[in-house]
């Protein structure tokens, strides 16, 4: 009778690939080589193991060498000291200490020495004080072509016979004597620099008319000069 034959497991290769995932690993971490078999069929299947071939089937063997883990660089060995620094086996300072750029590891006053002179710039110029805009005036021209200054507009409107106006009125009939046409004063505002030499200009105006001034318009006449001079220092620069 004849034995019965051996029955070995045969693992499609779909299914042994990911356990040989798993395994290879492992024995590659014990440093233990393998041997995988593929086995091809009359029939054109493929099949992975780790055991021959059966009978009848393409065998191909093949070996896979186990491998270890990279190993750690080795550490460089120290520099032994050596005697006299200007030898060919002296030690070279380090960069940092070697560097003409690094600073100085005492002070002139960790030394002993005088500390540091410190020298300073000339002092800026302190910048001026801004003004505040002065309050206008207005300068009015009459008729006659003399000026005032005003602190408001004031055209002063009136009705001037038109023979001041000079209008010839000899043949006209009597009553034309009595006719007169509205005229006003053209008036120009002044602010900024020209309200403050305006101002300057009603101070001159005030003092002078103070010392002309009699005693019933005396205090008047100093009440506006004391106007003109606090304007022109408090908004005018002095």
């Amino acid at each position: 009778m004849a034995p019965a034959p051996t029955l070995r497991r045969r693992w499609p290769a779909r299914l042994l690939a990911p356990l040989l995932a798993c395994v290879l690993p492992a024995a590659a971490a014990e440093r233990a080589p393998g041997v995988v078999y593929r086995c091809t069929s009359p029939q054109g299947a493929v099949a992975l193991q780790d055991a021959p071939c059966p009978a009848g089937h393409r065998s191909e063997r093949r070996e896979i060498a186990a491998f270890a883990p990279p190993a750690a660089p080795a550490e460089a060995p120290a520099a032994a000291p050596t005697q006299g620094g200007t030898g060919a086996g002296a030690a070279e300072p380090p960069a940092s200490a070697a560097s003409p750029t690094a600073p100085p590891s005492t002070t002139a006053a960790d030394a002993g020495g005088s500390p540091p002179r410190i020298e300073f710039g000339p002092a800026e110029p302190a910048a001026p004080r801004p003004l505040s805009m002065p309050p206008p005036l207005w300068r009015c021209t009459d008729l006659n072509g003399k000026d005032r200054l005003v602190d408001a507009y004031d055209p002063q409107p009136r009705c001037v016979p038109l023979s001041v106006l000079g209008v010839d009125l000899s043949r006209a009939p009597p009553a034309a004597a009595t006719l007169c046409r509205w005229v006003e004063d053209p008036c120009v505002e002044l602010s900024g620099e020209a309200a403050c030499a305006a101002w300057k200009e009603r101070l001159d105006v005030a003092e002078s008319a103070l010392r002309q001034a009699f005693s019933d318009t005396a205090a008047e006449r100093r009440r506006e000069r004391d106007r003109a001079r606090a304007v022109l220092e408090s908004d005018c620069g002095g």
